[in-house]
């Protein structure tokens, strides 16, 4: 039976990358308690470039703990 883990979230920050200053919100943490999910966000979350993210269709996103796991060691990032 499937079950949820942790809801994770995070606003965008600024990082250098490739000598620019570029905002991202790669970085999640988890949350204590409960998150209202809205059509276009989910409370203390926030995406850095609306272009490619986030939206009405994209406002939540569901990983099986192994593939959070891979990415974790493959990136040496807490996601």
């Amino acid at each position: 039976m499937p079950r949820l883990l942790s809801v994770n979230v995070g606003l965008p920050r600024a990082v250098t990358w490739n000598g620019k200053t570029v905002r991202t919100s790669v970085w999640k943490s988890p949350v204590d308690g409960r998150r209202m999910v809205r059509k276009l966000d989910i409370d203390g979350d926030a995406q850095a470039d609306l272009a490619g993210h986030g939206g009405e269709h994209r406002t939540v996103f569901v990983y099986q703990i192994l593939t959070t796991t891979e990415r974790r060691e493959e990136s040496n990032h807490a996601f």
